[in-house]
């Protein structure tokens, strides 16, 4: 069974890039525009893993990922930041990932793979 990806992000260029990528890659992928629909997706539907943007309308990704660790039963699921905003690194945790627009490919598949493969170790 395929893992499935939430990707966020207010772009929907980006939503549709980032969603034909993984799942060329062999991902299954939902989308949200903005935090407030990123949380529904995520209680609806659990992904295995979030590609979140940080600036975006509503809910921005920064107060998504804040309410996302606050939560304890989502606070594990694994979150890569992918935005262009300057000062990304303080917005969250040192230990996720922050990629940055315009997105690399390559970076971009062994990061999801390499979160996956820590999540799937600490369920094992």
């Amino acid at each position: 069974m395929a893992s499935l990806i939430l990707v966020v992000d207010d772009e929907r260029d980006v939503q549709n890039f980032l969603s034909r990528l993984l799942r060329d890659n062999g991902y299954e992928v939902v989308t949200a525009s903005d935090g407030v629909e990123a949380m529904v997706a995520v209680e609806k539907h659990r992904p295995a893993l979030i590609l979140l943007d940080l600036q975006m309308p509503r809910d921005t990704g920064t107060d998504f990922y804040r309410k996302m660790h606050g939560h304890k039963e989502f606070s594990t699921i694994p979150i890569i930041v992918v935005s262009a905003l300057a000062g990304r690194h303080v917005a969250v945790s040192k230990g996720v990932p922050v990629l940055n627009k315009p997105i690399d490919e390559e970076q971009l598949l062994r990061e999801v793979q390499s979160a996956l493969a820590r999540t799937l170790t600490w369920t094992a």
